[in-house]
C-alpha cells in the first residue's frame, strides 16, 4: 500500500518566513543610497519570487513521502565550521580565494560518490563558474564592494 500524497506545510511555511524576510529587506533598503540599495532589494526580490513559485507548485502538486535523509554528524559540523572559517578568512584573505577554498572544501565533504578523473574535473569548471559567476555578478553587475584581502 502507497501513502497518498502530501503537501510540504514545513516548506510552505519556511517560504512564508522568506516572503517576510524579503518584505522587510525591501522595505528597509528605502534608507540605503540607489547604489546601495540595489543588492539587497535584488535579493529581496528574488527571495519572495521563489518562495512564492514554491508555495504554489507545493499546493498544486503535493509529492510523495521522502524517503529519510542521508548524512552523517561529522559531515554537518564540518559544513559549520567551514563557514564559519570562510566568514573569518574572507577579509585576510580575499573573496574570490576564500570561496573557492571553502567551496572546494564543502564538495570534498558533501560528496557521497565515488571520486572519479572525469568527476572531478567536472566539479573543478563547474565550482570555478559558480563562484567566478557570483563574483562577477556582486562586483560588476551589483556593484557590492567585495574584499580583496591578499589574494582577491
Amino acid at each position: 500500500m502507497t501513502e497518498a500524497p502530501r503537501r510540504d506545510v514545513r516548506g510552505i511555511l519556511g517560504a512564508a518566513v522568506a516572503i517576510a524576510a524579503g518584505a522587510l529587506a525591501w522595505y528597509h533598503a528605502k534608507e540605503f543610497s540607489a547604489m546601495g540599495s540595489v543588492f539587497p532589494r535584488t535579493v529581496a526580490a528574488a527571495m519572495m519570487i521563489f518562495a512564492i513559485v514554491y508555495i504554489v507548485v507545493s499546493v498544486l502538486r503535493p509529492s510523495a513521502p521522502a524517503a529519510p535523509p542521508r548524512g552523517s554528524a561529522w559531515r554537518r559540523v564540518a559544513l559549520v565550521a567551514i563557514l564559519a572559517a570562510w566568514s573569518v578568512l574572507l577579509e585576510k584573505v580575499g573573496f574570490l580565494a576564500t570561496s573557492i577554498a571553502c567551496f572546494t572544501a564543502i564538495l570534498v565533504i558533501a560528496n557521497y560518490d565515488r571520486w572519479t578523473p572525469r568527476s572531478a574535473a567536472t566539479y573543478a569548471v563547474a565550482g570555478a563558474a559558480v563562484v567566478g559567476g557570483l563574483y562577477a555578478i556582486f562586483r560588476f553587475v551589483l556593484q557590492v564592494p567585495l574584499p580583496e584581502g591578499l589574494l582577491l
